[in-house]
Formats: structure tokens, C-alpha cells, sequence
């Protein structure tokens, strides 16, 4: 009996695979994700390499279950899908894997929340709230912490867990999407009808981080999808309102 893949297979991926490999800048980009991660992880706190008997086995239950993912976590920490999130070609899921990712630091008026006082510099927050009220106070956009990760093996039972490769606070900003659930499309045909906005937000802005929900977002009792661009402050601590700027305008460009 064929044993189940480690990772549900997407369903309906076959659109958002063919509109990356219509796109060189994107092709380049995974190509250079996949190099980067296979060859050297220089700067990512990433676990150690298996061992033979953990490849090994890796590659047999991959090639037994027909599942790419499993193996590409023994070679590179990473799945298909985490190696399109870390090329920055598709978003991250809102809180994927039941940890909360990103965390949000501050409440609709931009007031930091108690529970952050702490655990975040009284410069970065004054430095997030001038701009929050130089931009007149907008809604849906909030200090953040946010981060990457990956996937890989633990060591003891080859069962797959999250790695957090890079951790940055900076400001998300909030948007909401036409509920593709309504349509009845899977998370990987929204993921290629957001393509564009994705792939725009890395030509203009680097290294921003694009989060996605479907059905996720709830007002006035109406379900949407729902965007999220994190902009961290290790990329865009200057000029960060015009930065701002330019991501909003991105997104309601395609919308």
C-alpha cells in the first residue's frame, strides 16, 4: 500500500508552477534560492546536515512516495513550497504551522500593546509611530515581528519541523483580497493570481516579506483573503514611509 506524502501535495499547483517558469527573473531567482541553500547556508542558522543513514532514508521513502518535498528537506532544509517562499516568489502563510507568525505589536491606532514594552526598543517604536502619523494614521498597519523559515528533519524521528532562519521586527501593512474561496480555487491557483504583486513588491522592494490567508480576514461578518507586506527594519529602517508608500501602491495597483 503507498504510503502518504510527508506534506500534502498542493492541489491545482500545475497553474502557478507554469506562470514561474514563464517568468526568467523568477526562475533565476529559485535556481539561485535552491544553489544558495544546497551549496553553502553561509549566514543561516540552519540545523546540521543528516547523516548518510538520514539521507539515505530520505531518498528511499521520497522515491517510494513520489514525494520531492521529503527529499528536498534532506538536501537543503527545504520543501518545495518553502523553496518558493525563500526565493520570495510565493507568500509566507499567516501563521503556518500553528506559530504565530507574524507578530503583531501594536493595536489599530498604533499604540504599542502591553505585552511588547519590553521586547521592543523605545526608538524603533517612536521612530514606527512618526511615520504611522506622518502617513495620517492609516488602518491595518502595525510594528512587527516577523520571520522566515524553513523545514527539516529532526534528528530523532525524521518528523519535519519549522526552522526560523531570519528574524526581523519592521511594519506590516494589512490588505484585503476578493475571497478566492467563493470561487473555489485551492491556496496554489491564489497564490499564482497574486504572482504578479508578489514578484512587483521584490523588484521594488527586496527583501520584503509577503504573507497570505485565504478566507482568513473577517469584517462586517464578510470573509476576504487577506495580504500582508512586512517591511523590515534591517532593509528599511530609512525612508521607511516612502517605502510604505510605494508598497500600498503596489498592491492597489492589481486590485
Amino acid at each position: 500500500m503507498e504510503e502518504k506524502t510527508l506534506f500534502p501535495r498542493e492541489e491545482k499547483s500545475e497553474i502557478l508552477f507554469k506562470k514561474i517558469s514563464e517568468d526568467k527573473w523568477a526562475c533565476e531567482k529559485l535556481m539561485e534560492t535552491f544553489c544558495s541553500y544546497l551549496f553553502s547556508n553561509d549566514g543561516v542558522d540552519l540545523p546540521d546536515s543528516p547523516s548518510s543513514t538520514e539521507f539515505a532514508q530520505a531518498l528511499f521513502n521520497s522515491y517510494r512516495n513520489r514525494d520531492l518535498s521529503a527529499f528536498l528537506m534532506a538536501i537543503c532544509q527545504n520543501t518545495v513550497f518553502d523553496l518558493l517562499r525563500n526565493a520570495f516568489l510565493i507568500p509566507y502563510r499567516f501563521n503556518a504551522d500553528g506559530k504565530q507568525n507574524p507578530m503583531i505589536m501594536t493595536d489599530e491606532n498604533g499604540m504599542l500593546l502591553p505585552e511588547y514594552k519590553r521586547s521592543i526598543h523605545e526608538r524603533e517604536y517612536r521612530h514606527f509611530h512618526e511615520v504611522y502619523t506622518d502617513l495620517g494614521a492609516p488602518k491595518n498597519i502595525f510594528l512587527a515581528q516577523a520571520y522566515r523559515y524553513s523545514h527539516s528533519y529532526t534528528s530523532d524521528d525524521m518528523e519535519p519541523e519549522q526552522n526560523i532562519l531570519e528574524k526581523n521586527n519592521g511594519v506590516l501593512l494589512i490588505r484585503e483580497l476578493p475571497d478566492t474561496v467563493k470561487l473555489k480555487e485551492t491556496e496554489a491557483e491564489a497564490y499564482s493570481a497574486i504572482l504578479d504583486i508578489v514578484i512587483e513588491l521584490q523588484k521594488e522592494l527586496p527583501m520584503s516579506y509577503v504573507f497570505y490567508g485565504q478566507d482568513s480576514l473577517v469584517e462586517d461578518n464578510t470573509r476576504y483573503d487577506e495580504i500582508g507586506v512586512f517591511l523590515p527594519n534591517s532593509h528599511f529602517l530609512k525612508n521607511l514611509e516612502r517605502h510604505v508608500s510605494k508598497a500600498e501602491a503596489i498592491i492597489y495597483a492589481y486590485n
